[in-house]
């Protein structure tokens, strides 16, 4: 199984430490380091509630590491307590945003343009018994909604992901257009020995991309360095084509993309803890 493990959030080569800034100043998210590898140079981002962030530049010869014009159809998302009252305090940054929209199962969302035009997807979720002081922002980590991807049948979408990257099939309302799918938390499993659900939301659209794409925030699946080539290999006996390996899993991180049948480009990467 392919395990839903956060993402990057990739930024032009010579504006990586004033995205820094920018995501320090205005969404109130905390710099916990910032490194320089051989995939380029990383900044790691607390988030106010829970979770890592990395910021990471677009540098090196990889081709999993280039910019791409073309943008892709896959969000990865944030949880907000408080949607409108995110936005109206972004208003006041000058920071613009899409219309709100609602997921099937009533949950409200929508993008955000974060520093370089960046697409950040945020997502409204119960506030329960939390209560934390947060920043403004009201951008408080990730949350119950983890991807939203755009395909043309959901059915066959959600098959394809079951079948390539073991994800579990939660519901599939072809009348309304979606399918429900769930993966484990790669934190979860690979730190705590524990089994939490991460939720991906396949939506019905005609508006597909053709590839190769990319999303400046992206949203990263795991897997353990152990089975890396194995996954790899058999990702390609299947017909599916991954891109070049960038890094070294194995003494390191690697990271490689594949595309689903819409075109969507997938991330995958596996680390040494």
């Amino acid at each position: 199984m392919y395990r839903w493990d956060g993402g990057f959030i990739m930024v032009d080569r010579e504006h990586f430490d004033q995205a820094v800034q920018w995501y320090e100043e205005l969404l109130g998210w905390e710099c916990l380091d910032k490194v320089t590898s051989w995939v380029g140079r990383k900044a790691f981002m607390k988030l106010p509630r829970s979770g890592v962030v990395t910021i990471k530049s677009f540098e090196g010869e990889y081709d999993h590491f280039q910019s791409l014009k073309t943008e892709g159809n896959v969000k990865l998302g944030f949880a907000t307590y408080d949607i409108e009252e995110t936005l109206h305090y972004l208003a006041d940054k000058n920071v613009t945003y899409t219309d709100i929209n609602v997921l099937p199962n009533g949950q409200r969302y929508c993008d955000i343009f974060a520093f370089e035009n960046t697409k950040l997807t945020i997502a409204e979720e119960p506030r329960g018994d939390d209560k934390t002081a947060y920043p403004p922002s009201g951008i408080v980590g990730f949350g119950n909604v983890n991807t939203i991807i755009h395909v043309r049948d959901p059915r066959l979408s959600a098959e394809w992901y079951e079948k390539h990257l073991g994800f579990n099939i939660v519901k599939v309302d072809e009348a309304k257009g979606f399918a429900h799918l769930q993966t484990e938390d790669a934190y979860d499993r690979n730190e705590l020995n524990q089994s939490l659900w991460d939720n991906i939301w396949l939506l019905q659209t005609n508006d597909v991309v053709e590839k190769p794409n990319d999303n400046k925030a992206r949203t990263y699946y795991d897997i353990r360095p152990e089975v890396f080539f194995k996954e790899y290999n058999q990702l390609i006996k299947n017909g599916v084509k991954p891109s070049q390996i960038a890094g070294d899993p194995i003494n390191g991180w690697g990271g490689f993309h594949i595309y689903d049948p819409d075109h969507n480009r997938i991330n995958v990467w596996s680390y040494v803890h």
